[in-house]
């Protein structure tokens, strides 16, 4: 697949997108529109982070996996939970999950392991700011949250991408002429050298929460495994209000040479079209790469006041994402940085993990059934039917990323590889058939590969052990399944 659409930027375009900016584009690109309401098992892609809790999923991925190699979610400006009053949606990018960084925690214990986080020099320390917004946060409060986090869980890594939010001045390029969104440090005068001073004095204070290679000041680390990054910070790189990259942080690769090859992120993409293109361009370098480098996808764009802003983009960019990984693609994703993601996206990509699996109940959209392998059966031919949730192993499934689902290492299959409605599913060993293959729809459907038909629970009914059948797709709450 050819990458010659795929939009590079210099560090400057790559770090911040002005307001007037936005504006501009937007006169052009059309506005997504308001988020449509949208069918069952759409708060699995946005806006439903909290619903899962995946605070221990390194745990599963062997020591020598380089970082390089790994599938990691992510958030695009973390803390971004405050719009200030004229014009809130513009900067608001994420869930509101508590003021001084609790929102951050909620992130961590959710899965999300690569964090975004944007500061504004006052009174010789750091604030989080998106733009002009103060988030309520501070950056004491960010790292006395990741400390916490890393100490409950030392299997564990946090991907911090460190940025300065605010200019020597307020105005755009120091011309003199106020732009929208534009914020100043405090004092205005603040240099790069005092910035990284105040960087070096949280270090200090916060000895080994930071991969030490990362933060040495004086040269770059390389790319860590990770069994040498558990229990720390990686800062990945620390750039200034105009993208200038600060020399002596973070990792090689993506602070020198050719690091904006690894990295999309076409910040003012509000064509949505466009920008999932983009998206899976990248997603696409990813997988094929055999170099071990770090990619890092952004699903998120910003073409606010004028065009779509944050969730607008999240709610037509998170489906597809969703349905993209669901359906079996990438099995590698590297870095996923995200607006509003919600738990489906962290399953899906932490999933394409080695060693990471996550299995649970496939929940019907007939409340309390879930779908269940009759007396837990563990041989060829068992049935699947409908019974009462119980949370037993008879129904505890696993999403794979060839598209199976499997129980007591078995796949939930078509019998005989039929293509008509009406045609009974049951469990069969593992054959790497299309008849064993399904994709999870946002509308909560679960589609054969083989005839495109749903799973269905026959007639809507509720009734215990009544066995499961493929059927046209109707969307009805027979054909609504919740993966785990």
């Amino acid at each position: 697949m050819t990458h010659s659409h795929r939009r590079r930027f210099t560090p400057t375009l790559l770090r911040r997108a002005s307001m007037a900016c936005a504006a501009a584009l937007a006169v052009v690109l059309a506005a997504a529109g308001p988020a449509p309401a949208q069918p069952s098992g759409w708060s699995s892609s946005f806006n439903n982070l909290t619903a899962q809790t995946r605070s221990d999923w390194m745990g599963q991925v062997p020591d020598a996996t380089s970082l390089g190699s790994m599938s990691i979610p992510g958030t695009h400006d973390t803390l971004a939970i405050h719009g200030g009053s004229l014009l809130p949606d513009s900067y608001e990018a994420q869930e509101d999950h508590g003021d001084s960084a609790a929102t951050l925690t909620a992130q961590l214990d959710a899965g999300i392991r690569s964090i975004d986080i944007r500061v504004r020099v006052t009174g010789g320390a750091f604030a989080i700011h998106h733009t002009t917004i103060y988030q309520n946060a501070n950056f004491d409060d960010v790292l006395t949250k990741a400390q916490a986090f890393l100490s409950a869980h030392p299997s564990e890594t946090v991907l911090m991408d460190l940025h300065g939010e605010c200019d020597a001045d307020s105005t755009e390029g120091g011309s003199g002429t106020a732009s929208i969104g534009h914020c100043a440090d405090d004092p205005s005068n603040t240099t790069a050298a005092q910035r990284i001073s105040i960087f070096e004095g949280y270090v200090a204070r916060y000895p080994g929460l930071f991969y030490a290679p990362s933060v040495t000041g004086s040269s770059t680390a390389d790319l860590p495994t990770l069994g040498q990054a558990r229990g720390h910070i990686v800062l990945t790189d620390f750039t200034g209000p105009r993208g200038e990259v600060y020399g002596g942080y973070g990792l090689t690769q993506l602070t020198t040479g050719n690091w904006g090859s690894y990295v999309e992120n076409d910040y003012t993409q509000c064509d949505t079209t466009s920008k999932w293109n983009e998206v899976q361009a990248n997603l696409v370098a990813a997988n094929n790469d055999g170099s071990g480098a770090l990619y890092t996808t952004y699903t998120s764009s910003n073409c606010a006041p004028f065009g779509s802003n944050p969730a607008q983009v999240a709610a037509n960019e998170n489906p597809l994402l969703l349905n993209y990984l669901n359906a079996g693609n990438a099995a590698r994703t590297g870095v996923v940085k995200m607006d509003y993601p919600g738990y489906a996206l962290v399953t899906a990509i932490v999933n394409r993990n080695p060693g990471v699996s996550f299995s649970g109940a496939l929940a019907s959209g007939i409340s309390g059934k879930c779908l269940d392998a009759a007396y837990d059966g563990t041989s060829n031919g068992t049935v699947v039917d409908l019974y009462t949730c119980n949370g037993t192993a008879a129904q505890t499934w696993t999403p794979q990323s060839d598209g199976t689902l499997r129980i007591n290492g078995l796949c939930l299959d078509v019998i005989g590889g039929g293509t008509s409605n009406g045609t009974k599913v049951d469990l069969w060993s593992c054959t790497g058939g299309s008849n064993q293959q399904w994709t999870a729809t946002e509308s909560g459907a679960l589609v054969s590969a083989q005839s495109g038909l749903c799973l269905d629970d026959p007639g809507a009914t509720s009734t215990d052990m009544t066995q499961l059948e493929i059927w046209s797709c109707h969307s009805t709450n027979g054909q609504v399944w919740t993966l785990p």
